[in-house]
């Protein structure tokens, strides 16, 4: 459990069953097209002044918590398939809360910021001066329209004892491809961190004549993006799903980007044409006003996301960019991270002196059998001062659980650490894969484990052990697949290489 036994019920307010019964009404509402009443609303005619409907449509999340702070996020959006949203193009005033309790009778901190225009009418609040290592509840008010209730939690003090702390990580989630139903059995979980890899919207075009069971999407949320506008409305689409909202509303996420969040394959350091810098700058900007990170706002082209979380003396977590810096993966010179994040992830190492160090990243630093230069100096630099990696990588649409070699492909060298490289959330479609790519991968002996699935890992670290499990779901071109645990793993903290459990 990721909570102390004596504290759980002051911590955490209601179960978690009580929270997804009471939110998930809320958040089954606030699907494409739905609008949530109230009295207040009634009586003014229906929506708030002259917004055409409930502004919550896009429910709420949080992320990138601290000991102290977390922070809170919604974007108003009557008309959410719309550009602009159905917002007029003025400052709206909203009202946030934080609780003790999902009654909001012992409220903690609250206030109001403006929903701003030029943000897409996105939210984003610092909520500083929380206590550690608890559980809270919030949500915001618009007028008279109060938004679903979201849960979120402060990270352990620096340096605090910590019995245990669970993270799940995901990715790849192609809207058409396939129903979000991974996120509907991680949100019933207990969970106190959700990292997403990557991947979060695909850009190219809709062209499937009727994704999701023939759901309407308007012609303009279906083109390829390029404009801001664009990548604005794919978030809008992507985040109607009731899956996700639930998802993000029961946990705290922590969220980097891989390639599909600007285009496929795009490498920062390649591509520098002034077309391509204009796309990114619109992707980078979307993405901000849709997450919720505390990471400045994108400058152009340029957004630093690189960020380092600290769980107690349990964990030191890592959250790498794999796209921005990009020259090539087999430069002996240049770093496929760049050269200043590669800098900061060695120097950091055992920097906070914590039992686990955890990186994550969106594309894993080199292929499961090909050397990387940048991933040889990087396990180098771990090796070298005897900490051992958990690393949770994305963008491969496999489940591929390995021992992380000094030096790729000679089998011989040595386990610096260990490798869970999630599956996707729907992209490529239903399992279980193609069996001769997996069983070309298992001849590698460092390769431990592959899954060709839809799911998610979940990994819970304790002081002596970590211990991570497969979450697979049957299927997701249709909904409410059922789920399984395919494999769980083990990891001996102060040891390197993972065992099947």
């Amino acid at each position: 459990m990721s909570h102390h036994e004596d504290d759980r019920s002051a911590i955490s307010g209601p179960s978690r069953r009580q929270f997804l019964i009471l939110s998930g009404a809320v958040a089954a509402a606030t699907s494409i097209g739905a609008a949530i009443p109230t009295a207040a609303s009634a009586a003014l005619g229906g929506g708030i002044g002259n917004l055409p409907g409930y502004p919550f449509t896009l429910g709420v999340a949080s992320g990138d918590p601290l000991a102290d702070s977390v922070i809170l996020w919604t974007r108003l959006a009557p008309e959410p398939l719309a550009v602009g949203s159905g917002m007029p193009p003025k400052n709206v005033p909203v009202h946030w809360q934080v609780a003790h309790d999902e009654a909001f009778t012992q409220i903690v901190r609250e206030g109001e910021v403006f929903a701003l225009p030029e943000y897409n009418h996105s939210v984003r609040v610092d909520v500083r001066g929380l206590a550690p290592d608890r559980w809270y509840f919030y949500r915001f008010r618009c007028g008279p329209e109060l938004s679903p209730v979201g849960r979120t939690r402060t990270l352990p003090a620096a340096g605090a004892q910590v019995n245990s702390f669970t993270i799940s990580h995901a990715s790849c989630q192609t809207w058409q491809t396939g129903y979000f139903t991974a996120y509907r059995y991680m949100a019933q979980d207990d969970i106190d961190l959700v990292l997403h890899l990557g991947d979060y919207i695909y850009e190219g075009a809709i062209t499937a004549a009727a994704p999701r069971g023939g759901t309407f999407v308007p012609d303009e949320v279906r083109a390829a993006t390029n404009t801001v506008d664009q990548y604005r409305l794919r978030y809008s689409l992507y985040k109607l799903d009731p899956d996700l909202q639930a998802a993000h509303a029961a946990f705290p996420w922590a969220i980097t980007r891989d390639d599909h969040e600007v285009t496929n394959d795009y490498a920062g350091g390649i591509d520098r044409g002034q077309k391509q810098l204009a796309r990114r700058a619109a992707g980078y900007q979307a993405w901000w006003e849709n997450t919720p990170t505390r990471c400045a706002p994108p400058v152009g082209p340029d957004q630093r996301i690189y960020r380092r979380f600290t769980i107690g003396s349990l964990a030191q977590l890592d959250l790498l960019d794999s796209r921005q810096y990009r020259i090539g993966d087999n430069d002996p010179l240049v770093s496929k991270l760049g050269d200043e994040q590669e800098a900061w992830l060695i120097d950091g190492i055992n920097s906070t002196g914590a039992t686990w160090h955890v990186f994550a990243q969106g594309q894993q630093l080199g292929g499961v059998n090909q050397d990387s230069p940048t991933r040889n100096r990087v396990y180098r630099a771990y090796h070298d001062r005897q900490v051992y990696p958990v690393i949770f990588s994305g963008d491969l649409h496999w489940a591929l659980v390995q021992d992380s070699l000094l030096a790729v492909p000679d089998p011989t060298s040595a386990i610096v650490g260990t490798e869970f490289i999630v599956t996707s959330i729907t992209s490529t479609g239903d399992g279980p894969g193609d069996q001769a790519t997996k069983d070309n991968w298992l001849k590698r002996p460092w390769i431990r484990y592959v899954d060709g699935y839809r799911g998610f890992i979940r990994t819970t670290f304790t002081p002596t052990g970590a211990t991570a499990t497969l979450r697979n779901v049957k299927f997701v071109t249709r909904p409410d697949a059922p789920t399984w645990d395919a494999q769980r793993f083990y990891i001996e903290a102060g040891r390197p290489g993972v065992t099947l459990v």
